[in-house]
């Protein structure tokens, strides 16, 4: 097999592996009807338009061919491109024999569309066709492949599952004298994929899953503002050193300062404080349960056929992707300062950080695998949706079509986004692994082992680290609430859109079930604020058991 050969900028001929290189690697690059239509016909006309007219071609696409296209596996695993192409049921069966076969027609009609071209251009054509195949351009039937994608575009347009379009074969001027404008038939051929229509699966993205996100970053928000309110004790105290250091005052307003420091430790011993601590260790851990219920539902999703999502073409497709990617990160950034507040309320262990780090990789896998869909997988994905006899009993050239490739969400976050807070939480496991050596007998010992350079370069660490795990995570923090704030800044629209549509369909049974999925948690957290923590347990806890208080102790920071 070939390698990837470019043959003056004109033809290029790409093996499976320079195509999936030089076409599908980057997601702009997507193989849809338009794409491919665009790709071939117009882009083909534009090559040798150009040089029949002897302008310089340099920095014109060139002419793609793909080299695999043509195998006949059914057969005697042979290159045959004149059958693969001229039968409906192989023409139409993957986008890279589409492409290939489109590409192909119009080399072998170049040379009597265009008989002013130069003998280097026509030997060019001749080594490409012989190159896949095809000894003589005259041998392989480009009008018949023409024709057999118009009757299929056609059949596309008189189905109006997906909305109405229309088109009508190229006028006078097609065929003149053996020469075929085949330009006209690409202007033709382009309307098959107007007035498309696509719907957002609301199971993935509808007014009550998206009310369910909300609420959970609403009561994540909540906590976390409680715990850092309490914190203010901390930030008092280091400001009231600054001012000291600052006027060299021994104690700088130390009434006012005194006063609301010891109001501050109050709150902390009452009952609102114990039911929040409660509240927030049980929210992070049905929130992680959550979300990883939600990652494995979605990468289901992403490696089911299409209609296991509800999409009816690529379009609906990519938006229902992007409402995986918006959906995925929504449920991951409140996980992040979950995790973060628990730590600061002294709540964190390896369980929640096991949870945590469980949900987020979910959650950044089925966003990833959202993002980055393979084309021959999408092709597979709709084989047995919108077949018509016209395409050979393929799918219809618009169940390819991507008109508007943005629907109500726009420019989702990537998938990276959520990935880089798995890196804080690698913070947080070297912190809890360190705390938890440290709390060894032999570790200690091990220091009196070590030479004296390695001692004090082993201390300066030591002393060093704790500090920069504490500003990056501070940093983490900070990124996920930027990160929260972008998320419902991108929902706030669609919620609103769907909320409108009241009675249309929207709140099925699904939605009305996800709109309640927190209120065990906000009920208990009720619970234990009227009647308090001790007799909420007590009301919860087996008789044999006694729910003991101990001694008052005051909230630390640990970040």
């Amino acid at each position: 097999m070939t390698s990837p050969i470019s043959m003056h900028g004109m033809i290029k001929i790409l093996t499976d592996d320079g195509e999936r290189d030089g076409y599908t690697k980057d997601a702009t690059s997507r193989p849809d009807t338009a794409a491919i239509l665009r790709g071939t016909l117009f882009r083909s006309w534009k090559v040798f338009t150009s040089l029949d007219k002897k302008a310089d071609v340099k920095d014109i696409e060139p002419i793609t061919l793909l080299y695999d296209a043509c195998w006949d596996s059914a057969g005697d695993g042979i290159m045959n491109c004149s059958k693969t192409c001229g039968n409906k049921a192989t023409l139409f069966s993957s986008w890279k024999t589409l492409w290939h076969c489109l590409s192909l027609a119009s080399l072998s009609l170049a040379p009597t569309t265009f008989p002013s071209l130069n003998d280097s251009s026509n030997a060019l054509i001749r080594d490409s066709l012989l190159e896949v195949g095809i000894t003589n351009a005259t041998g392989f039937d480009g009008m018949r492949v023409l024709d057999y994608t118009f009757e299929c575009a056609a059949a596309s347009c008189r189905d109006k599952s997906m909305g109405n379009c229309s088109i009508h074969r190229p006028g006078s001027g097609y065929i003149d004298d053996d020469k075929v404008s085949w330009i006209m038939m690409h202007e033709a051929l382009e309307l098959v994929c107007g007035d498309l229509e696509s719907e957002l699966n609301i199971d993935i993205a509808g007014p009550g899953v998206l009310i369910a996100y909300i609420t959970q970053t609403a009561m994540v928000l909540y906590a976390w503002l409680f715990f850092l309110f309490l914190k203010v004790n901390k930030i008092i105290n280091t400001f009231t050193s600054v001012l000291t250091h600052l006027f060299r005052k021994r104690n700088p307003g130390p009434k006012l300062l005194s006063h609301r420091a010891s109001g501050l430790e109050r709150l902390e011993r009452t009952n609102l404080a114990h039911a929040t601590s409660t509240f927030l260790a049980e929210l992070h851990e049905a929130q992680c349960f959550f979300i990883v219920a939600i990652g494995i539902a979605l990468l289901t999703a992403n490696s089911r056929a299409a209609i296991f999502t509800g999409a009816e073409n690529w379009q609906s497709l990519l938006w229902n992707r992007d409402s995986i990617q918006v959906t995925a990160g929504l449920g991951a950034w409140p996980v992040v300062l979950g995790q973060v507040t628990l730590r600061r309320a002294r709540l964190d262990s390896v369980y929640y950080l096991l949870l945590s780090t469980v949900a987020l990789i979910l959650a950044g896998a089925a966003a990833d695998t959202a993002a980055n869909p393979n084309p021959d997988k999408v092709y597979e994905s709709f084989r047995n949706q919108n077949i018509m006899a016209e395409c050979g009993g393929n799918p219809s050239l618009r169940t390819f079509c991507v008109e508007n490739r943005f629907g109500i969400y726009w420019n989702p976050l990537p998938a990276a986004s959520v990935y880089a807070f798995l890196g804080f939480l690698g913070i947080l496991w070297w912190a809890e692994l360190w705390k938890r050596m440290r709390a060894t007998a032999w570790f200690p010992k091990r220091d009196k082992c070590l030479p004296k350079r390695a001692l004090k370069l082993y201390n300066r660490t030591r002393c060093m680290l704790p500090k920069v795990a504490t500003i990056l995570m501070h940093a983490a923090e900070a990124g996920g609430l930027t990160c929260i704030a972008f998320g419902l800044a991108q929902i706030r629209v669609p919620l609103v859109a769907l909320l409108i549509q009241g009675d249309t369909g929207t709140w099925s049974v699904g939605q009305l079930v996800a709109v309640l999925i927190w209120a065990p948690v906000i009920s208990k957290y009720l619970h234990l604020v009227i009647l308090g923590v001790e007799k909420g347990f007590k009301l919860r806890l087996s008789q044999a058991f006694e729910i003991v208080k101990r001694a008052q102790t005051c909230l630390q920071d640990t970040t």
